[in-house]
């Protein structure tokens, strides 16, 4: 199975299970596109060790491999309860304290420390990944005072979500801001942040990225996470905002009907694909391989279905970071998704692009010359024509070789569907097609004979150029 011939990415979350060399290099050459390092757990230290082996290893089998520093966000969670936990009884009302920190008498501490001032009577609340349910039945002081809909035992620091309520917190936490200076120092090409609500969010997020980021180099994009009813409703203007999005279908399908993320995610997969940023599909895509050899077949549909939707990559967490099988895992994955895209069913309908703008015209007519065999790939220059990371929004079957200025920029590039990525630090209009022609022979990724569209610093407004390899 050769993986170039795969289109679309597969983002791999790494951890105790992947962080060796050995497993990560035979990872990267079964279909490993992208490394996400997940902020959430490990320290500062455990993380630069990864970062280094994610380098040096992507080096050794020849890939450019982004790497994703995921910030942890404000995730709500209970304090500390005993070690046994505590059972919480359907039907009966409990304290929640947004003043201790502990378990005491028989309030349960909660981590953000203004949640009393934002919820209100009637509104629910969820806690580990929803399978707990409570309603706030009043609010006394930091008290909250609520009753179990469906009760449970909970253990410290589980997680909570407030679907009804509008939190006034930031989603870049004093946490995130550490997280995110280290990032940028380690030279991490891509950033998640978590919870975004709207795009003030996001803009807050390049600014600090761009105050830290040394002067002359690339700084790090910023993939939003959706994972609130909120960035649903703010979802166009974040979309604009953002380098890049997840669907984050964890704490989503947590913070809105179950039954509605599907729809959600065809929408928001379908406006990314548009508008030329790309989108990952993330979690349980294979969470039984975290324990088991084989996926289940509800689980490869999921990841097929991704596919369809022409979604740019497919993300694995515990899968590739804590599981018993994770370079299985990355196999299995790489065989669904290719099964998927060689189908008919991974085609864009051709429709989409009438009546939009230039760049999207200009796609589309490459969508038609690769239908009708008329070209092998297409051939762009980042910095001549930054647009040009559009030119498969369609998504032909053909790869996108795109030159880049210096590694940095080739790995962020790589993010998108079925683009290959190329470093040329000279880039001039005028000889770019011989130079870049020359680059890919040199790397054996084109051949005599291939026929190729040329994307370079304007727009071809009486057609596109069209080159023929000697």
């Amino acid at each position: 199975m050769a993986k170039q011939n795969k289109r679309t990415r597969i983002v791999c979350t790494l951890g105790p299970a992947s962080s060796h060399p050995s497993i990560l290099e035979k990872m990267m050459k079964a279909g490993m596109n992208v490394a996400r390092l997940n902020f959430s757990h490990a320290t500062h230290k455990d993380h630069a060790r990864v970062i280094r082996l994610v380098r040096a290893t992507a080096r050794k089998v020849g890939e450019h491999i982004p790497i994703i520093g995921d910030l942890q966000g404000p995730k709500i969670r209970l304090g500390v309860l005993p070690d046994e936990g505590v059972v919480l009884k359907t039907g009966g009302v409990i304290i929640l304290s947004t003043a201790l920190k502990t378990y005491k008498g028989d309030a349960l501490p909660v981590t953000y420390t203004g949640l009393h001032k934002d919820v209100k009577k009637g509104e629910r609340f969820l806690i580990d990944d929803g399978l707990l349910e409570l309603r706030v039945e009043k609010v006394i002081g930091t008290s909250i005072h609520a009753k179990v809909i469906t009760g449970g035992k909970v253990t410290s620091h589980k997680g909570m979500n407030f679907p009804d309520s509008v939190l006034r917190v930031s989603a870049i936490t004093k946490k995130d801001k550490a997280d995110a200076i280290f990032a940028v120092e380690q030279g991490v090409d891509w950033m998640a942040l978590s919870f975004v609500t709207n795009a003030k969010d996001v803009l807050a997020l390049k600014r600090l990225i761009q105050k830290q980021t040394p002067k002359g180099q690339t700084p790090a994009r910023v993939i939003v996470k959706i994972e609130k009813p909120a960035a649903i409703e703010n979802f166009d203007s974040i979309l604009e905002a953002a380098d890049g999005v997840m669907v984050a279908r964890g704490d989503l399908g947590i913070e809105i009907d179950a039954e509605d993320v599907p729809i959600r995610q065809k929408e928001m997969i379908e406006k990314c694909r548009r508008a030329g940023k790309p989108v990952v599909v993330a979690t349980q895509m294979m969470d039984s391989m975290i324990r088991n050899p084989r996926p289940t077949r509800a689980e490869v549909s999921d990841v097929a279905n991704a596919v369809f939707d022409h979604t740019d990559g497919v993300m694995l967490s515990g899968e590739s970071a804590t599981g018993d099988y994770p370079l299985a895992t990355v196999k299995m994955m790489a065989k669904i998704v290719m099964e998927a895209e060689n189908s008919v069913y991974d085609d864009v309908a051709l429709e989409l692009a009438d009546g939009e703008d230039s760049q999207l015209s200009a796609a589309r007519a490459i969508k038609l010359l690769s239908m009708d065999g008329a070209i092998h790939g297409v051939i762009a220059s980042h910095e001549l024509a930054p647009w040009s990371e559009r030119a498969l929004t369609m998504h032909p079957e053909i790869p996108l070789y795109i030159a880049t200025k210096d590694a940095r920029v080739a790995r962020q590039v790589s993010m998108h569907w079925s683009a290959v990525p190329f470093v040329m630090k000279i880039q001039k209009e005028s000889t770019f097609i011989r130079a870049a022609i020359a680059n890919l022979k040199k790397q054996k990724l084109i051949k005599k004979g291939a026929r190729l569209v040329v994307v370079t610093g304007h727009l071809y407004g009486d057609g596109i150029d069209l080159v023929t390899v000697e």
